[in-house]
């Protein structure tokens, strides 16, 4: 195993960027979890391990996808460090475990109820894996297969929570999982979708599943339900005015654009559409670390 093709892999399919915006994601729960059961905020060794754990976690779906996925992305992308063999399944495999392990020991550091949770979250993780063993029947489905899983999101956020607060009842661990369901889904249909011309016959996409208009339509109605939700998360913590604001105007940016695409499709503007849906993942959650971190 070469370091410097590891290193490109991770470039090409888990970028640093991702890990930042699983770091966020983690930081956030951690304040919402600790704003609510009353517990000082404190960056530490065990915050530490808790978001290489957290990342650790994705990582590990990845490689579930690239098991999945290894067939038909040697046919669309031959090229990739995967597919062009500079690092194998087995590789990626073995790394992942070495990872797993700081999942393992953060759990059980945090108590059994932590432990427990991670467990869980892992075990639907296996069922994703496998594809819930009606792999023919959801690769047949695309909107149905993406329903479930991003379920895997609720699971997560109940993990980390546990270990910051005991109340998995709490009205805010509710919304958590919500928004995070809302923010993956909203990304993911919006990774997905494609002007006409720049459709691929092998490759999927809502915008061939549901149609080109339908699909654009989803994506703006979940995130709609997104602000709704993430609205109500700052209610609870009694934010500031400008999140609020920040959170509307980035919507209605998203919209904009979306609109004129409906209009007159362009990949482009699909993939800044695209970006600021990403854009609206980091805000959401951004905004909610610093209002619960400038009353703490």
């Amino acid at each position: 195993m070469k370091v410097k093709n590891v290193l490109a892999y991770f470039k090409q399919r888990f970028p640093p960027v991702n890990m930042v915006l699983f770091a966020i994601l983690f930081i956030n729960v951690y304040s919402i979890a600790s704003y609510f059961s009353s517990q000082p905020i404190n960056f530490s060794v065990k915050i530490g391990l808790g978001i290489i754990a957290f990342i650790s976690f994705f990582f590990r779906l990845r490689v579930f996808d690239e098991v999945k996925d290894y067939k038909i992305d040697q046919i669309n992308h031959p090229d990739r460090v995967l597919q062009s063999g500079r690092v194998t399944l087995n590789q990626l495999f073995l790394l992942s475990a070495i990872l797993t392990v700081s999942e393992l020991v953060w759990s059980y550091w945090n108590g059994p109820l932590t432990l427990i949770c991670w467990l869980v979250a892992v075990g639907y993780s296996l069922l994703m894996r496998y594809e819930f063993f009606i792999g023919s029947f959801l690769s047949k489905r695309l909107l149905l297969y993406a329903c479930t899983h991003m379920v895997i999101m609720p699971f997560v956020m109940v993990w980390i929570w546990s270990a910051f607060n005991s109340d998995l009842h709490h009205p805010a661990l509710y919304l958590l999982a919500g928004i995070s369901l809302l923010c993956g889904f909203s990304f993911e249909l919006a990774r997905k979708i494609h002007a006409p011309a720049a459709e691929r016959e092998t490759v999927d996409s809502y915008s061939k599943s549901l149609g080109y208009v339908t699909s654009i339509v989803c994506v703006l109605l979940v995130l709609l339900i997104g602000v709704i939700v993430q609205c109500r998360i700052l209610y609870t913590i009694q934010s500031n005015l400008w999140t609020y604001i920040t959170i509307c105007l980035l919507y209605l940016a998203i919209g904009f654009l979306f609109i004129k695409v409906v209009k007159r499709p362009d990949e482009k503007k699909l993939r800044l559409a695209e970006l600021l849906v990403s854009l609206f993942m980091v805000i959401s959650y951004i905004s909610v670390i610093i209002e619960i971190h400038l009353k703490s």
